[in-house]
């Protein structure tokens, strides 16, 4: 059918107005007035005004929303202005329904010739904060106009066919099957979904055109057919899950509805369906990527929880290794002590033979004879009253001398190597534990305030002897050596510097050399700091190879590195997780046969002015004894024997908590040498109430962190709480430093034992040179401060 030209459309106008909320809703009544008082509020006209009413948008929009109220038929007026107070109400509720959104509404308006014309106005509101209308938008057009409009466009469409109008416009298939089942009726979209042409399935039933074959190619039998079922029975669908076959053969998947018409004598069905078979796939896809995302993370999770038990697993076994190696190291010590008094003892003894046999030579030189005796071999009364130096040596034979000077360097060679050991042993316990911690990503950075300068001088102070044994030269490098403050981690830093010095000991023959650098460059744009750290040694060095390898766990440089040298070959991997850590990167420079230079580089932010002036007075204190600078060996002799002699202890008594006895008597000797009273208890409980006696005189504790019927940890809270409890005035003793002995070594419980009130956390197994540095420390600090404010946290304290 031709379609019927439609009529020029009815003019349309634009009014606009902006409102001020809240106080749009402030309207007059026409009782009172005819115009609004709103100064904030502004009415524009725009379109074919002056055609529709005869006046200029310009004058419309001068005279603003009074204007266009003045010029409503006094009958309308009212009704208008009731209508439009109810729309523009607030709306916090439902600010978008529709009688919050659109407004209309049919009066007479005043032309400029003075005629009332009926006009329309369909305006839409918008709204803010609370739902007050802010502005309003729409149309103004004259009523009968738009009435005939609209009623001529219907008479011109009268005669087309809606179904095929409709039908041929959605995107569904559409198709319309007489009671036997033949289709009567296909839209656009069926045809396009099933791939057959309305002509080409005519003479077929639905079923058997798209509905008689299953994927697997078996044949699917009318009387089993869903679609039909619903048609036969007169029976409703709505969107129903079935697989068709399309013209070439392939099977899509649909949804389906079908309504019948009638019943099986008097009509059939209309059949809407859809291909899903991409929407299905897609959401196919969805699933299996949100089961893949909940597998992976039901697989995160239980890997959290396996590291985390693992992690747990770790520090139980590390802490039982550790409290055995404490008794191994402690023995071993007290070993070597008594067979060095032992070896001196017999030099004496040899001395003395050699000065008896020197004496007799002399005499029967000079021809005088042996003492005589009686017959009944007793020596003459001159004898008894004069004895030779050989009745003072006795029948010592020098032949037993000599044997026993041999069993003793023996014996001080296997004792040396159960040190040896012993070392090796808590080397690799330290490296499991910092394995655990970084593969469960526990190691987490906590930066403070560091004198790097001062680190770096602790540092060759806590490695000092291990390179005497060597009689290597460890120094911090002197050029590099001015005051730089930054803000990292100490404890990670620490380590870091003792893992590569320790390697650089190793592999460095005796007489060599070891050279400390730490410095920085300038500050960037940023404000950070690039620090550098290095160890460089004159040691084996490596190949081009070996160095590309020698970051790998559980790899060594080569295989007679590691048949000559041993070592686990984490060392050199785990300072390079810990480099990163930081935030920085590992490298190593080397030249077979002349040495290597271990070295890293990290950002870091300077501390402010007010965070260096608060770290300066306690680093002054903390670190007064802080180690020199060069660890310079005497080549001509060995290391020292430590001094067994020690100057009063400032601390009158010493309160030591151990449960394991082997460990507790060791504690016990490590403090009868170094000259200190002390009190041993085998619990925290016990310790404590010797602590809160009145009359107790300990001012320094030492405990174990794991011990039955009270914990070290509970029982230094507690120790903290009676110290607070303490009046002022009246406060017996100054608050003491607690020194924590664990076999526990993660960051985290060490954390919680500073959290819980100690200052100092040594791990097992801890030397006698470890004890007595460590007390020395905390007398100096308690003294110079007096005790009188809580003690601060030593720097850097961690395992």
């Amino acid at each position: 059918m031709r379609a019927t030209p439609a009529p020029p459309r009815a003019q349309e106008v634009t009014r606009t107005v902006h409102l001020s909320a809240p106080d749009a809703l402030d309207r007059r009544t026409p009782s009172t007035t005819t115009t609004t008082p709103h100064q904030a509020q502004r009415t524009t006209w725009s379109g074919p005004l002056e055609a529709l009413l005869g006046y200029s948008p310009a004058d419309a929009s001068a005279g603003n929303e009074a204007w266009w109220l003045a010029r409503i038929h006094p009958a309308d007026r009212a009704r208008v202005l009731a209508s439009l107070a109810a729309h523009l109400a607030p709306a916090p509720e439902r600010p978008f329904a529709a009688p919050a959104r659109i407004w209309g509404c049919d009066y007479r308006f005043r032309s400029a010739g003075g005629a009332f014309v009926a006009l329309s106005e369909r305006a839409v509101t918008g709204r803010g904060g609370g739902g007050y209308a802010v502005g309003m938008e729409g149309v103004v057009f004259g009523t009968e106009e738009r009435r005939g409009e609209r009623e001529a466009f219907r008479r011109g469409v009268e005669g087309r066919d809606w179904l095929a109008v409709v039908a041929d416009n959605t995107p569904s298939g559409i198709f319309m099957m007489d009671p036997l089942g033949y289709c009567i009726f296909m839209n656009a979209a069926a045809e396009q979904i099933t791939g057959f042409t309305f002509r080409e399935i005519y003479d077929y039933t639905f079923h058997a055109s798209v509905h008689s074959c299953r994927p697997n190619g078996d044949p699917f039998p009318l009387h089993e057919c869903p679609v039909y079922g619903h048609q036969q029975k007169g029976t409703a669908a709505k969107n129903e899950a079935e697989i068709f076959v399309h013209k070439d053969g392939h099977h899509y998947d649909i949804e389906y509805s079908v309504s019948p018409i009638g019943n099986y004598a008097s009509g059939g069905a209309v059949i809407e369906f859809r291909d899903v078979t991409e929407q299905k796939r897609i959401e196919k896809e969805r699933l299996n990527a949100v089961l893949m995302t909940e597998q992976q993370s039901v697989r995160i999770k239980a890997d959290d929880v396996h590291k985390s038990n693992m992690t747990s697993f770790v520090s139980f076994i590390c802490h039982e290794i550790r409290n055995p190696l404490q008794g191994v190291t402690s023995s071993a010590e007290f070993l070597l002590e008594s067979l060095q008094k032992l070896a001196t003892i017999t030099e004496d003894l040899a001395t003395a033979k050699n000065d008896v046999s020197n004496h007799d030579s002399v005499r029967a030189r000079k021809g005088l004879t042996p003492p005589e005796s009686n017959t009944d071999g007793k020596a003459s009364d001159s004898s008894l009253q004069s004895p030779s130096l050989d009745t003072t040596v006795g029948s010592f034979d020098r032949n037993k001398l000599v044997e026993m000077e041999g069993l003793i360097a023996q014996a001080k060679q296997l004792v040396g190597n159960i040190q040896v050991c012993a070392e090796h042993q808590a080397l690799i316990t330290n490296n499991v534990l910092d394995l655990s911690r970084l593969d469960a990503g526990k190691m987490e950075p906590s930066f403070d305030v560091v004198d790097i300068q001062t680190l770096g001088q602790e540092t060759v102070g806590m490695m000092c002897s291990k390179a005497q044994r060597k009689h290597i030269t460890l120094s911090l490098d002197p050029s590099k050596s001015r005051p730089l403050y930054l803000k990292t981690d100490a404890t990670i830093l620490r380590q870091i510097l003792l893992n590569l010095v320790s390697n650089a000991i190793k592999f460095t023959p005796d007489h060599g050399t070891i050279t400390i650098k730490m410095y920085a460059d300038p500050p960037r744009d940023d404000g950070q700091v690039t620090l550098h750290g290095s160890v460089t040694d004159n040691g084996l060095g490596m190949s081009s190879l070996e160095q590309e390898r020698i970051f790998q766990r559980f790899s060594q440089a080569n295989r007679r590195v590691a048949q000559l040298y041993g070592g686990s070959g984490l060392g050199l991997s785990i300072t390079k997780e810990l480099v990163k850590v930081l935030g920085g990167k590992m490298h190593v420079e080397s030249t077979q046969g002349k040495g290597s230079t271990f070295s890293f580089d990290a950002l870091h932010y300077p501390p402010t002015e007010e965070e260096l002036s608060t770290f300066l007075p306690k680093s002054k204190i903390l670190h007064s004894k802080v180690p020199p600078a060069g660890c310079l060996d005497d080549a001509t002799k060995p290391p020292a024997e430590p001094d067994t002699h020690h100057p009063p202890p400032k601390f009158r008594m010493i309160g030591v908590a151990e449960d394991n006895p082997i460990n507790l008597q060791y504690l016990a000797k490590h403090l009868k040498k170094l000259g200190y009273r002390y009190t041993l208890c085998t619990n925290g409980k016990e310790i404590l109430d010797k602590f809160c006696a009145p009359d107790s005189l300990i001012d320094c504790c030492i405990l174990d962190m794991s011990m039955p019927i009270m914990d070290g940890l509970e029982s230094a809270r507690l120790m903290r709480q009676y110290e607070s409890s303490l009046v002022a005035p009246n406060k017996p003793r100054s608050l003491m430093p607690i020194i924590a002995l664990s076999g526990n070594a993660l960051t985290e419980q060490v954390s919680v034992a500073l959290a819980a009130g100690i200052n100092d956390y040594l791990t097992k197994p801890c030397t006698h040179a470890d004890l007595a540095r460590t007390l020395s420390h905390w007398e100096y600090v308690v003294h110079t401060s007096g005790g009188d404010e809580a003690l601060s946290i030593r720097p850097g304290t961690a395992p």
